[in-house]
């Protein structure tokens, strides 16, 4: 489960025009906003890369099929090192929190 308490990263949030957001789950003031969209009309509705049109779930698919980090975004134009490694800290503390609740 995502932990939502807690506090915003100082990340760089690329400016995008307000239509590009029309419509996203993840609006400013979302402890997610820059790092993931999420959009019934973009790719399905699968949550994505900010900015981008890279579902999370590359990432994961990239690496378990054995690539490097770097693999993943010389393929994944658009994704920054930051949002990646930001994604796979918070899959990992969720996962840990969701198994001490065990």
């Amino acid at each position: 489960m995502l932990d939502t308490a807690r506090p915003k990263t100082s990340r760089q949030i690329k400016p995008l025009a307000p239509e590009l957001l029309a419509g996203d789950k993840i609006q400013p003031g979302h402890p997610l906003f820059g790092l993931i969209w999420i959009n019934s009309n973009r790719v399905s509705g699968a949550p994505c890369f900010y900015g981008t049109r890279v579902p999370i779930q590359n990432l994961f698919d990239s690496l378990a099929a054995g690539e490097t980090l770097d693999d993943f975004l010389d393929g994944f134009e658009g994704v920054s090192r930051e949002q990646a490694l930001e994604v796979l800290e918070l899959a990992g503390k969720d996962l840990l929190s969701d198994l001490q609740s065990l």
